[in-house]
């Protein structure tokens, strides 16, 4: 018989992360777009609620949500914005709640909760004064030291929970820094449209890498908060899983590279991350034949692997369909016109390497996961145990 391996965390957990990683891929297409068609200043005002085209816009910015390509991608990429924060926001305090010591569960709430309540009313604060030009904006000192001391409480009750070697500490730190995470991702996107005067687009770059870790982290809460696999972890399995976080670190840069060319297209920034490319696929093939070699790595993650290799072969093709683009029209970078196929392309080629990124990652943490003893294994090892022991030689008569 089989043993049933038990999950780390409760089942509406794991199909929580998943629906996050989801939204977050959805808001990462719709936020290529912004980039790609110039829409980041579609609409200067910040911070607005997630209703605000319909309630509380005039007309003509109604209008223009319904007419203007830029003002509606601009604000449907603030929307899911705020989706993903919910998200995130449930999944998050659902985490904490499995702390299985009641003092430290209670500290790690209170601080979330202290948290998300001070983080409302900074933006509150900074919603009053939507209208006021950067340069005069009073700072709300007050909440932001809130928001702080409530980061802090979690974090505390998070890292003492993980010295003192909780179940599932680990998972639940990854959980709290997530919120945090989707946090500032959100004050970045807030400050690229209000500070553009100030500092023009160079946080719009900023913004979308962090954009990158997010994904990175709600990635590693669906694959750690996943049945491990039943396969025993060799020494092989181990080799191939430093192999993959050492991908998923060169995609990262690669990624990295890519925003830079998006938007300081430089001489030096192209051929980086061309050259970059070369070798990342270089790493992916060996990788990818090593483990589809090793019949230990192909049974533990042998369909991320599967699903890897495609997302390659399809992102070679928009890269190259990319640069030809966005390069290969004898003009400046700059001068190009952005054309509906060529901002397509471009958007849908940073999407597919979002997709590499947390398919390297989750190949790596799937390779490393380590399957936890359970109830049926301990009774198993039990029984075995007492047979050997009581095992005796009968006489033959």
């Amino acid at each position: 018989m089989t043993p049933s391996l038990t999950r780390p965390v409760p089942r509406w957990l794991h199909i929580w992360a998943i629906v996050s990683v989801a939204v977050t891929f959805l808001l990462l297409a719709i936020g290529q777009f912004v980039t790609s068609f110039g829409a980041g200043m579609a609409d200067p005002v910040w911070p607005t609620e997630p209703w605000y085209v319909f309630h509380t816009a005039t007309d003509a910015e109604k209008a223009k949500f319904r007419e203007q390509f830029g003002f509606f991608i601009e604000h449907t990429h603030r929307i899911v914005g705020w989706m993903v924060g919910g998200l995130v926001t449930v999944l998050t305090l659902g985490a904490l709640w499995t702390e299985p010591r009641k003092v430290l569960r209670g500290m790690a709430l209170v601080g979330a909760i202290v948290l998300l309540a001070s983080y409302g009313e900074f933006h509150r604060a900074m919603m009053a004064q939507r209208d006021t030009l950067a340069a005069d904006v009073a700072w709300p000192i007050r909440e932001a030291t809130t928001t702080g001391i409530g980061l802090a409480a979690m974090l505390w009750a998070t890292l003492t929970s993980l010295l003192l070697r909780s179940q599932g500490a680990g998972w639940r730190l990854c959980a709290a820094i997530a919120l945090m995470a989707v946090m500032v991702q959100g004050l970045l996107g807030g400050f690229r449209v209000k500070l553009n005067e100030l500092v023009g687009t160079d946080l719009a770059a900023f913004h979308g890498v962090f954009a990158q870790v997010v994904l990175g982290l709600l990635v590693s809460l669906a694959v750690l908060s996943a049945r491990p696999g039943a396969q025993p972890q060799t020494e092989s399995v181990r080799r191939w899983a430093r192999g993959s976080a050492i991908f998923a670190a060169l995609i990262f840069v690669q990624i990295i590279l890519g925003a830079w060319v998006r938007h300081f297209p430089t001489p030096l920034s192209q051929r980086l991350h061309f050259l970059t490319a070369f070798l990342a696929t270089a790493v992916a093939v060996w990788l990818l034949v090593a483990i589809f070699a090793d019949a230990a790595a192909r049974a533990r993650g042998g369909w991320i692997a599967w699903g890897l290799a495609g997302l390659i072969v399809v992102q070679l093709y928009l890269g190259v369909e990319a640069w030809m683009a966005r390069f290969g029209q004898y003009v400046l970078p700059e001068l190009v016109p952005v054309t509906p196929a060529g901002g397509a392309i471009r958007s849908l080629h940073a999407l597919v390497g979002s997709g590499v990124w947390a398919a390297a990652l989750a190949l790596s943490l799937r390779l490393w996961q380590t399957a936890p003893e359970t109830v049926h294994t301990l009774k198993m090892m039990t029984v075995e145990w007492a047979e050997s022991r009581s095992e005796v030689v009968v006489p033959s008569v």
